[in-house]
């Protein structure tokens, strides 16, 4: 069950990123990252692990560092 909590505050972490770098909508991240939307809104609701290649390029559209969004 650890695992799950800590899944869940990355994504947390990964959202509240997204609207500080003034990116509204979990589509626009997908269009900035070429992650699909779908995967972002996953990451985001905890339903899916992050990958080392999905947080460097979610990094690169948000700022900050890639390991912030790892688990």
């Amino acid at each position: 069950m650890r695992e799950r909590n800590q899944v869940v505050y990355a994504g947390r972490k990964m959202r509240k990123a997204r609207l500080e770098a003034a990116i509204g909508t979990q589509k626009e991240l997908a269009e900035k990252t070429g992650i699909p939307a779908n995967i972002i809104s996953d990451l985001e609701r905890g339903k899916r692990q992050m990958s080392p290649t999905w947080a460097k390029r979610i990094a690169e559209a948000v700022g900050g560092n890639w390991t912030d969004f790892i688990d």
